[in-house]
């Protein structure tokens, strides 16, 4: 089992890869999650868990280089779905 890669997002938007010491678009983190690597991505400033909602922007920023008439903005219905694509591991229990 692959280990899991930890992203930093910070305000101005930007993602670190931490085990990659780099910064990665949100296209090379749709191609790890497509690739089978485990993803969490964290705020950088408050550590709250940003993985859902950035790999669903990451895999809607991938639809849109392959379909450049899609909209602008994901709906509701978009986002499930992309998300239903997506395995992520309920949190531990504390």
């Amino acid at each position: 089992m692959r280990e899991t890669a930890h992203i930093k997002k910070y305000g101005n938007k930007k993602l670190y890869h931490i085990e990659g010491a780099s910064y990665i678009s949100m296209l090379e983190l749709s191609d790890l999650v497509a690739a089978g690597q485990h993803v969490v991505v964290t705020a950088d400033e408050t550590t709250k868990d940003l993985t859902v909602e950035t790999l669903a922007r990451a895999f809607y920023e991938r639809i849109k280089v392959r379909d450049p008439k899609a909209p602008r903005q994901p709906t509701p219905t978009d986002i499930e779905a992309m998300i239903a694509r997506v395995s992520v591991p309920a949190p531990a229990a504390e």
